[in-house]
């Protein structure tokens, strides 16, 4: 298969050379992530701005190409699936992110926004993510994420990653998939096992502090603390980790809504 690397934490990061390593073995690799650490991201995409475009030499990321793009996650992808400089692609993997994308990570996470992108332009999306956070072996002293167990995990199961994204389907002239695929893994060297699982809760308490800059303007810093509640029944997916297994959810493309069908005449006009 052809393809297409992307993640939020820069080109320069362990997880995209993990996956260029491993990928490069059995398939055609090509990789377009962003210049610099875009963590945070989400789905944000820059319109009508020139973004500098540089091949990457490194040996770190065996590839038939790399691109470093002064851009998003997103930008990255349609870069990718879109520019000349790029064969068409079968698949887009980002990652693999340095910490979880469990639950409402997924609102905020580049990893999972160039995921998301990629299913809704008719090219199957799968996310990758270590949570660090989770469980570990209690006699395992390194401070190792184990991208590789990661990586390699996610290419002896690329073709069911695949097939969990949906079918695709045609709109107009546009085609996209029902779901990109979300994949979190605890920091092991082997795992339990795997578990379908759904997006949990998640609640954070950053701090804000604002300061002063020497010329007097003021300035809004977002403290992360690491003070993140998450919650949810046996299903949800901070729970398949924290347990020692690989969570695999499949998340909706598109934004769901309630239906309010019915309610019209309850406004005030």
């Amino acid at each position: 298969m052809r393809i297409l690397l992307a993640n939020d934490d820069g080109i320069h990061a362990p997880g995209i050379a993990a996956l260029a390593k491993r990928f490069s073995m059995e398939h055609e690799v090509f990789i377009v992530a962003p210049s610099s650490n875009r963590s945070g991201a989400s789905s944000s995409i820059t319109v009508a701005v020139p973004l500098a475009l540089e091949k990457s030499e490194s040996e770190d990321l065996p590839s038939k190409v790399a691109y470093g793009l002064a851009g998003s996650p997103v930008d990255c992808v349609l870069c990718g699936i879109n520019g000349e400089h790029i064969p068409d692609v079968d698949v887009v993997i980002s990652g693999i992110n340095d910490g979880p994308n469990v639950g409402t990570d997924v609102i905020f996470s580049g990893t999972c926004g160039a995921a998301r992108y990629a299913s809704m332009m008719g090219i199957p999306g799968i996310a990758l993510s270590v949570d660090c956070n989770s469980y570990r072996d209690p006699d395992d002293k390194s401070d190792d994420l184990y991208y590789d167990s990661m990586a390699d995990f996610a290419c002896k199961n690329l073709s069911k990653l695949i097939g969990l994204c949906g079918e695709r389907k045609k709109y107009g002239d546009r085609y996209i998939y029902d779901c990109f695929v979300n994949v979190n893994s605890p920091c092991l060297k082997e795992y339990k096992g795997v578990r379908f699982t759904t997006p949990c809760l998640r609640r954070y308490f950053d701090r804000i502090v604002l300061e002063k800059n020497s010329d007097g303007n003021m300035v809004s810093k977002c403290i992360g603390e690491a003070k993140v509640f998450s919650h949810g029944d046996e299903t949800a997916d901070f729970r398949a980790t924290e347990s020692g297994y690989v969570s695999v959810s499949a998340v909706y493309t598109e934004v769901a809504a309630m239906d309010l069908r019915g309610m019209e005449n309850s406004f005030i006009l």
